[in-house]
């Protein structure tokens, strides 16, 4: 059997069934971008509970109050879907219940970047005077910010007295 210096054939068997998992959260919950709801002064929301079981319902709980109100975070979901799994005893429940904690955290991590990499990114917000690089028309940006890419425009001076034209 040949082996990867990265990881086993078992360890890609389980990548696969984790991947397969984000697919199927992106399907039923759209991309996911919410906040981390994470930092040393974070209530922790399970801390009157006893059980596992009673903090998978206490986490629950508090995940769906979240999404009726201001939605919840990631700390939420991850919190919910790790006290699930903490309160199986079947063997394949639990599996299930651990490739979700993986499926989820691997959902946040993607959300991590894409914050990243926007903030790495040169880009544009609604409202910013750009010029067309081609054209030289100076022009406000509306609509989504993402369709003026900056290989097309650039920001215009309007310090230099340019209006928009």
């Amino acid at each position: 059997m040949t082996t990867s210096p990265v990881a086993s054939q078992s360890t890609f068997a389980v990548l696969i069934e984790v991947s397969a998992e984000r697919a199927r959260q992106d399907i039923r919950w759209g991309r996911q971008d919410h906040a981390d709801g994470t930092g040393p002064d974070e209530a922790n929301q399970v801390r009157f509970c006893v059980t596992a079981s009673e903090a998978a319902d206490f986490a629950c709980w508090r995940t769906d109050l979240a999404a009726r109100h201001d939605g919840p975070t990631f700390a939420d979901i991850l919190t919910e879907e790790f006290y699930e799994a903490l309160a199986e005893t079947d063997p394949a429940a639990l599996r299930t219940e651990l490739l979700q904690v993986a499926a989820v955290a691997v959902c946040w991590i993607e959300a991590l970047d894409r914050r990243t990499e926007s903030a790495r990114q040169p880009g544009f917000a609604a409202g910013d005077v750009v010029r067309d690089r081609g054209t030289g028309e100076v022009l406000t940006v509306t609509g989504d910010p993402a369709q003026w890419d900056p290989r097309y425009y650039e920001p215009a001076d309007t310090s230099a007295g340019e209006g928009i034209g």
